[in-house]
């Protein structure tokens, strides 16, 4: 089992294996990033300035320019380790931009017609989660959109107990190596999520317009809040 990474944020993974576990340790890993490129691809204009938070190595980035190729993106995370993968990836494209920078930390300056997020705000506290959906309310332009794929809390423990249940049963039909999921649980010790509903009712307080889950398996889901026009 690797043992490059720390106890914060993106630094818990390894960036050499980041990308080729997604499947085996998200269910429905397509259908939740695929929702949210689809939402943002729907929501914007062919020429949008897009900001992806907690963008580790670029992966829900890269999904975004296959279907927005002039897109202006950039990507923010804590973790030089996994930007520097994102920079390797992205080495030949001059509209994407990489900052380090924490969740807390100010958002990059001007407006964006989306942000995006994929299993990276799960990290901050509950309060720090609230102020950055504020945050990126003011960051977008009228009639821009807030795309989020996250990693959710049962709103019951007794709920919480089957998620948990059917993410062990998916990570073991894909053959994740034992080790690989042992080192999951330990990065989950370290995760603070909430449930769904407390997160649209922060958003909906932050002043999006409207707001709503686009695609959910169990504990993890992708939704939106949309900024008035």
């Amino acid at each position: 089992m690797s043992q490059n990474f720390t106890v914060r944020g993106n630094d818990l993974w390894d960036p050499s294996t980041f990308d080729s576990l997604r499947r085996q340790l998200i269910p429905s890993f397509d259908l939740l990033y695929d929702s949210a490129v689809q939402t943002v691809v729907m929501t914007v204009d062919e020429r949008p300035r897009i900001l992806d938070l907690g963008a580790g190595t670029g992966l829900l980035s890269a999904r975004l320019l296959e279907r927005l190729p002039d897109a202006e993106l950039t990507l923010m995370d804590r973790s030089e380790l996994m930007l520097s993968q994102a920079r390797g990836r992205f080495a030949s494209q001059q509209r994407v931009k990489v900052l380090v920078g924490d969740l807390e930390d100010p958002l990059p300056r001007g407006r964006f017609d989306a942000i995006v997020s994929g299993l990276a705000i799960h990290h901050l506290p509950h309060e720090g989660k609230r102020r950055l959906f504020g945050r990126i309310r003011e960051s977008l332009n009228p009639g821009g959109v807030f795309v989020h794929v996250e990693q959710l809390l049962g709103a019951r423990p007794w709920l919480e107990a089957m998620y948990d249940r059917m993410h062990e049963a998916h990570v073991v039909r894909s053959g994740t190596p034992e080790a690989e999921w042992e080192a999951g649980r330990e990065r989950m010790k370290f995760d603070i999520p909430i449930d769904l509903d407390t997160q649209l009712k922060w958003l909906r307080a932050a002043g999006f317009a409207e707001v709503d889950c686009l695609a959910k398996d169990w504990r993890f889901a992708t939704y939106a809040g949309w900024v008035a026009p």
